[in-house]
């Protein structure tokens, strides 16, 4: 049965975001006059980057993706989920699924160990890397739309940039003089 989505995203995101924290197997009940389906049995997603590596991710952790979950929700729910990214490496995809990962686990409500200072020193670690992996995450966290990590990392970019002048800054972000702003 296909998921008809006309204005029902948020009615539908609260209805599979409290599905997935319930620990029971059995699927919530929904209103069939609002054309909404419960979650179906599939517990993983898997994906595919642009050089062919396979990841095999929970749902939950998918989900954190505005991206993958209007990918979920267009293509039906069914047992078995596969999306492609073309535009994503599998090692940006892996790094990706390191930052949803913890950030879920610290998100989970039955976490109570992991503290928003921790969560801070995680994400300043995770983006201290060579700005070309930093800008690949960037183009990753912008095409799947987590805005989560988005924001971290195009604060780290910023960051970056501070105190640079505009030659430097041609330099990082290989723009040549002669290009306009058209381009």
């Amino acid at each position: 049965m296909f998921l008809k989505f006309v204005h029902m995203r948020p009615l539908l995101f609260i209805s599979i975001s409290i599905s997935l924290l319930t620990i029971s197997s059995r699927p919530i009940i929904t209103d069939p006059e609002l054309n909404i389906i419960s979650i179906p049995s599939a517990k993983n997603v898997t994906l595919t980057s642009s050089d062919g590596y396979k990841f095999k991710v929970r749902l939950q952790v998918a989900l954190q993706s505005d991206t993958m979950m209007q990918m979920i929700i267009d293509g039906g729910l069914s047992d078995e989920i596969t999306l492609s990214f073309p535009n994503i490496t599998g090692e940006t995809i892996s790094m990706v699924l390191e930052y949803c990962n913890k950030h879920l686990y610290h998100e989970s409500a039955r976490n109570s160990i992991t503290t928003v200072d921790e969560m801070r020193s995680f994400d300043a670690q995770f983006v201290d890397v060579h700005y070309e992996t930093l800008f690949n995450l960037f183009r990753a966290a912008n095409e799947l739309k987590i805005k989560k990590l988005l924001d971290v990392v195009g604060g780290r970019i910023g960051h970056m940039m501070l105190g640079k002048s505009v030659e430097e800054i041609r330099i990082m972000f290989n723009i040549t003089e002669n290009s306009c702003v058209d381009e």
